[in-house]
């Protein structure tokens, strides 16, 4: 699970990304000595309150920006809205305090009291922001039924005593004949759950039409039988990568099978049937009809021919003559052991590779919607977007390698040799890059040694986006070093072959700037990486010149066995190198970043 820290800077970047387009900074008297980060600050804050708005009505971010009324005179309320459609008065009080903060009692007793000035109409003293909106406070509070829901937003997870028994007694006081007020806490938790369920796919209820079906009814529920290529054309266009959820694989594009696939059914359509391999679905319920050849099917999903449904349904005017098989299993709510088990069987016969069966981790699409509410394409199923190399998205074969260069410690032979007799198994990083530098699809074999090790359910997407943000710029420093090297053949092949082992090294040394909560890089983070980089490289490279002697660097770097004796004599090494005398005091200075994460 994501640290705490992890959580609060995904909020904070959800928050900068969205709303500060519609929450502009406000200069106005008392704020002219202001820094930006306390206008950054102040605009975090309003935009919490926003956000709070749009994950308890499911309204648009312009719409929870419009309900903010957080300026001076608002008597402790920041945002409300009246939410017709579940019948309540929003009311919120949002606090932005890094670190797990809440209101406390005089900010809840602040808001109380603003709360009793509105049930009783008296808008006086309030600022303009409540007066535009007096019409619509006053229609929620005449409108028989309507309830006031309170809300408390903040990054931590509890109210105090006092400020709960406040709000308690308040509730108390209002519900005395019938139930008019409730409250709620807005936890960090809470917005995070927000944003996840902004990102999740929901699944698809489709209904399909079997020709020549057969029903099978034991020891699981199935149907077979031939559905018109037309249909299932027109099925993927109205439900898009929904019916794709549970593939391991979304449509490739103009792939060339999928070229004759598109070519077949639109040339030869009575040959179609023959010439393919057909479709496999599962659904979580098979509901047939009346007549006996249309199905209604409840979490429907395409598990193996994901292929063949993309080709026809970007193919022109497909033939009625065109069918395709189809095969449809029933397996129940909460049953993905056998539909993982189904989709690999079914897939096991066509080529695949192993990070393909990545596509059937929880933890991937657990990444892929923290990612996405940072504003983050996160592509762990092979399809035709993910093709395109792009500064906002992040490949799953990518993740994997940065994650194997930077995420363990390099540990000597000694210290191994210790934790050994100690019964003791530690991750060493030498085996990870030794193994990414020898045959890289070993790091990322969904069902192999090193892929479990690193997408844990401990990685959190921000983590993830602040790995690989530092990978690309570690390895763009040392492609230009390598390229820097035009004259001097063996400086060129050592950063050429050892680029993993620099950064690995890179990443074993500080720590601390590996493990701040923060997507972007600061300007002082990247000082302190290209410094680094320049530094360590020719540490490296020195201890490295023994080896090199006798062996080439391609194979000095692929070998596990060389890797870890040029780790024994680089870590040695690293304690008395005072690599960034200024370290500690540029991780204490705030970042003042407002940029989106670009990678």
């Amino acid at each position: 699970m994501p640290t705490r820290e992890e959580q609060e800077a995904r909020v904070c970047t959800a928050l900068e990304q969205r709303f500060f387009r519609h929450i502009p900074r406000v200069d106005r008297a008392g704020r002219e000595n202001w820094t930006d980060l306390q206008h950054k600050k102040n605009r975090l804050s309003r935009s919490l309150a926003a956000f709070t708005i749009v994950g308890m009505a499911c309204v648009a971010d312009d719409i929870g920006a419009a309900a903010v009324v957080d300026a001076p005179d608002d008597f402790g309320i920041d945002s409300i809205f009246y939410d017709r459609g579940n019948g309540r008065l929003l009311i919120v009080q949002a606090k932005f305090k890094s670190g797990g903060s809440a209101p406390d009692q005089g900010e809840t007793l602040k808001t109380i009291n603003g709360l009793r000035k509105l049930i009783n109409k008296d808008l006086s003293g309030f600022n303009s922001e409540f007066q535009d909106k007096f019409d619509e406070i006053e229609e929620a509070l005449d409108t028989p039924g309507v309830t006031i829901h309170l809300v408390m937003c903040c990054l931590g997870e509890q109210l105090g005593t006092h400020a709960t028994s406040d709000l308690n007694t308040l509730k108390a006081e209002l519900n005395r004949l019938n139930d008019r007020m409730n409250w709620e806490l807005c936890s960090l938790t809470k917005l995070c759950q927000f944003l996840d369920e902004e990102q999740a796919i929901a699944s698809a209820s489709v209904t399909i039409a079997l020709i020549n079906n057969s029903i099978v009814l034991s020891p699981r529920k199935a149907v077979y039988g031939q559905v018109k290529a037309s249909d299932l054309a027109a099925l993927v266009q109205e439900h898009g990568t929904k019916i794709f959820q549970r593939n391991i694989r979304h449509y490739l594009g103009s792939v060339a099978v999928n070229t004759s696939i598109q070519e077949t059914v639109q040339r030869r359509p009575a040959d179609f049937f023959y010439l393919n391999n057909g479709i496999t679905a599962l659904a979580t319920r098979i509901v047939v009809s009346g007549n006996g050849s249309t199905f209604q099917l409840e979490g429907f999903s395409i598990v193996n021919g994901a292929q063949t449904a993309g080709s026809i349904a970007i193919s022109n005017n497909v033939s009625p003559d065109a069918l395709v098989m189809m095969t449809i299993i029933e397996i129940g709510q909460n049953s993905d052991d056998i539909g993982i088990r189904i989709t690999k069987a079914r897939n096991y016969q066509n080529v695949v590779r192993g990070i393909d069966f990545a596509g059937l981790d929880p933890q991937q699409e657990r990444l892929r919607q923290e990612l996405a509410s940072i504003g983050i394409r996160y592509h762990y199923r092979p399809s035709a977007e993910a093709k395109g190399i792009k500064t906002d998205s992040i490949k799953v074969e990518e993740a994997a390698l940065a994650l194997a260069c930077m995420s363990f410690p390099l540990y000597d032979s000694h210290h191994l040799a210790r934790l050994q007799t100690q019964g003791q198994k530690k991750e060493n990083g030498v085996d990870y890059i030794s193994a990414a530098k020898k045959e890289i699809g070993r790091i990322w074999e969904a069902e192999g040694t090193f892929y479990s090790k690193l997408f844990t359910d401990t990685l959190s997407g921000i983590k993830l986006c602040r790995i690989v943000n530092t990978f690309r710029f570690l390895d763009l420093i040392l492609a230009a070093s390598e390229a820097s090297e035009r004259g001097h053949y063996e400086r060129r092949m050592f950063f050429r072959h050892g680029r993993y082992f620099i950064v690995a090294t890179i990443a074993h040394h500080c720590p601390e700037l590996m493990r701040k909560a923060e997507p972007v890089l600061s300007t002082d983070d990247k000082t302190a990486f290209s410094r680094m980089a320049n530094e360590l490289s020719e540490l490296i490279f020195i201890e490295s010149r023994s080896l090199n002697a006798y062996k080439g660097y391609l194979s000095i770097f692929r070998n596990i066995g060389t890797c870890q004796e040029l780790a024994d004599g680089v870590v040695a090494k690293l304690p008395a190198k005072n690599i960034l005398p200024s370290q500690a005091a540029n991780l204490n200075k705030a970042s003042n970043t407002s940029s989106p994460p670009t990678l």
